[in-house]
Formats: C-alpha cells, sequence, structure tokens
C-alpha cells in the first residue's frame, strides 16, 4: 500500500475502513486515538490497528516513521481475547475496544 500509515502483506492489510486516523489528515484504521509508544530519538511511532483479510475482527501492532512508512517486514495478527490479554500486560487495559459483533 502506498498510502501513509498503512500496511499490507499477501494476506493482511490495514482496515481503513474503521477506527481513528493516525494523527491529522492520515487514513483510518488505529484502535487508539494515539499511538501506544512514540520514540523520541526517531519519531517512529507503534500503533495498533485494525487488519482486513481475515475471518472476524482481527488486530496487529505496526512500527511507522515519521513519513508513515512501516517500519516492519513481518506482521502477526492477532483477535480480540489475545489483543485484551497483550493491552493489558502493555498497561493499557483501560483501552480495551468493546468486542466486535457476532
Amino acid at each position: 500500500m502506498d498510502t501513509p500509515f498503512t500496511c499490507a502483506n499477501d494476506r493482511y492489510r490495514t482496515d481503513t475502513r474503521q477506527g481513528y486516523p493516525h494523527g491529522a489528515g492520515h487514513a483510518r484504521g488505529s484502535v487508539l486515538p494515539a499511538p501506544l509508544v512514540t520514540r523520541h530519538d526517531t519519531g517512529d511511532t507503534l500503533w495498533l490497528e485494525y487488519v482486513t483479510g481475515a475471518a472476524g475482527t482481527m488486530y496487529w501492532l505496526m512500527w511507522y516513521d515519521t513519513t508513515g512508512r512501516p517500519r516492519v517486514t513481518y506482521s502477526a495478527v492477532m483477535d480480540h481475547p489475545n489483543l485484551c490479554i497483550m493491552l493489558r500486560a502493555l498497561g493499557h487495559g483501560h483501552a480495551l475496544p468493546p468486542p466486535p459483533a457476532p
């Protein structure tokens, strides 16, 4: 994908139909209104994103540089129960999205 703050591979891609934008004027797809982490030395940001291409609602973590280009070469998707485990472990349990509709 050539759109800043989106990523795609052979099977999955950022789901820009839902979620928050990745900052003013950027593509939607973020589960949270802000990045989980911002590196102060590079400006790189870590986003929790909705993913399309899988059965049901899935998520992934994606690092982007300041121009919105992905910084990772591999990705892994997770479902809602695993997302909850991860967010609680990272201290972001307050930011849990509601479970997807059945």
